[in-house]
């Protein structure tokens, strides 16, 4: 039987001692590999052709092995706030949604982490979709790129900051995760600060997030309720990972990664879990972090078929006083991409369930 004809690997994730690895196996040099890889991240070459100090019998043979390719933007969407969304499509078809959130002072750009997710958090679209797989590295760096050629494309001010807030619980993919972000954090590279990167996670208290801390990027835990009861009516991953867990493993995760303070994300939903007792049990749960904590208020983002409303803006203004008087650093986090489905939460890829 005719052996089907292997699709050439994506390289665009790959950190440079993983490509040294690869190319080592396809044939390739060391010296092929570290000439290759400022090609892709530090000049975006789109094909092997463009990098002119690999040799020519190199260059020839390398898309017999190896891929460029970007992703296909199947839509592009701009709301009426500048944020844009964008569903790339991948090889096999699987698509994600990505967003970039334009500021005054900085250009954020949110990236995915798996097609679906496993978490189902009662309040989140992404969670109504089937979970299908992990992205690769080079999946999660396409988006990236994708955002970076774009800007540049339009002639407007880079990148400047990276969460990891999309589709998906990113330290349940950790190991692309990390090679991401080794890629981003490289001063041969991208070079981005530590502190311009923040990775969001629902409370998954393994062996990655001591990992993660050894990057020492920001670290976003998504709270949103303050006992247990509540919250593991709203995120059934706290009936394996209670909210004592994870402040414990927020405190290890300050000293371990440097970082000036953990910011615990709260969504507020209408007469579920916004009352003032609600926020004073909050501030009770974090009162040890002292200034090394910061909360996060979010207005619930609505979708079609969700249970839950938003919290009025009196009851949210109340919630963050309540916070505030209580010495907790609180800040209502301001919705952008609404009009497109691109606010927090509202994530979708694919109406399959």
């Amino acid at each position: 039987m005719e052996q089907t004809k292997q699709q050439p690997q994506s390289i665009l994730g790959l950190p440079l001692n993983e490509l040294i690895h690869e190319f080592l196996k396809a044939g390739f040099s060391k010296l092929d590999a570290k000439r290759v890889f400022p090609w892709i991240h530090t000049k975006l070459a789109m094909s092997f052709d463009e990098m002119s100090d690999v040799p020519k019998q190199v260059r020839t043979n390398l898309p017999k092995f190896f891929s460029l390719d970007r992703p296909v933007c199947k839509i592009l969407q701009e709301s009426s706030d500048g944020t844009a969304k964008a569903l790339l499509e991948f090889t096999d078809e699987n698509c994600v949604e990505t967003v970039f959130i334009p500021d005054e002072r900085r250009n954020t750009i949110c990236i995915s982490s798996q097609v679906g997710c496993l978490i189902g958090c009662k309040f989140c679209n992404t969670g109504t979709q089937q979970f299908r797989r992990n992205l690769t590295s080079s999946e999660i760096m396409a988006q990236i790129i994708y955002w970076i050629e774009r800007q540049k494309h339009l002639g407007n001010p880079p990148i400047t900051n990276i969460v990891f807030m999309g589709m998906g619980e990113p330290l349940l993919n950790s190991k692309n995760l990390f090679a991401t972000l080794e890629i981003l954090l490289s001063k041969k590279t991208y070079d981005f600060s530590r502190n311009k990167i923040t990775v969001s996670t629902s409370g998954i208290i393994t062996e990655a997030i001591t990992d993660l801390a050894k990057f020492g990027v920001k670290l976003a835990i998504s709270l949103h309720a303050p006992n247990d009861k509540l919250r593991s009516e709203l995120m059934p991953i706290n009936n394996k990972y209670k909210i004592a867990e994870i402040l414990s493993a927020s405190k290890k995760y300050l000293k371990q990664s440097n970082t000036n303070h953990i910011t615990f994300e709260y969504l507020l939903l209408y007469d579920v879990n916004d009352y003032d007792e609600c926020a004073i049990q909050l501030a009770d749960l974090l009162k040890s972090f002292g200034n090394k904590c910061r909360v996060n208020l979010i207005v619930f983002n609505n979708w079609d078929g969700s249970q839950f409303i938003g919290s009025s803006n009196d009851r949210v203004n109340q919630f963050s006083k309540i916070l505030l008087s209580k010495g907790i650093r609180t800040i209502i986090r301001k919705s952008r991409g609404r009009d497109i489905m691109a606010a927090c939460g509202q994530l979708k890829s694919s109406d399959k369930k």
